[in-house]
């Protein structure tokens, strides 16, 4: 848990720059696109494992987890029986609002140029030509990959409020 607490110390967007520029800029748009999904998951798993480290102890002091060790479970099926599927509905939550920040850190970083350069396609590629006024007041439309990055984000944000509403009422209280 003292590794997550350092990954998590570090602001989120600046860690993803530094890491971003330990790496050659020679990389294929592909290299730089599998980077990018490993270095926002290296920042991305410090605070899950921490809520689910928590959720994991609480857990294990529930009653039907002390009723499992009197009636003489084994430590692994009491965990792959009892703790690990109350943990599931979290997981899956967390994993759907957890989304939107990794497309915008995508988007951020090809906004910058740092990420997927031409000739693949990127809302953060698409975005860039539209950091000057001239070109958002001759050619609004240019504007239309923020409007998709913000529908997408909207509709991930309402699925994962969705399935926490449907999944586990006991959730809300700890979200």
């Amino acid at each position: 848990m003292r590794l997550s607490e350092i990954v998590m110390s570090f602001p989120g967007f600046y860690l993803m720059l530094a890491l971003r520029a330990i790496f050659p800029i020679t990389l294929s748009s592909v290299q730089v696109y599998l980077l990018i999904v490993v270095i926002l998951s290296f920042i991305g798993w410090a605070g899950l494992a921490r809520v689910i480290r928590g959720m994991v102890l609480s857990i294990r002091e529930q009653e039907f987890v002390l009723a499992a060790k009197s009636y003489g479970a084994s430590s692994i099926r009491i965990i792959t029986k009892h703790i690990l599927p109350n943990t599931f509905s979290y997981l899956l939550i967390a994993a759907t609002l957890s989304i939107p920040g990794y497309i915008l850190g995508e988007s951020a970083l090809s906004l910058l140029g740092l990420g997927i350069q031409e000739p693949y396609a990127s809302w953060g590629n698409m975005l860039a030509s539209a950091r000057s006024i001239s070109a958002i007041s001759n050619y609004p439309w240019i504007l239309a990959p923020g409007i998709a990055i913000f529908i997408t984000i909207l509709a991930f944000n309402l699925l994962g409020d969705a399935l926490r509403d449907a999944l586990d009422p006991k959730l809300r209280k700890m979200l």
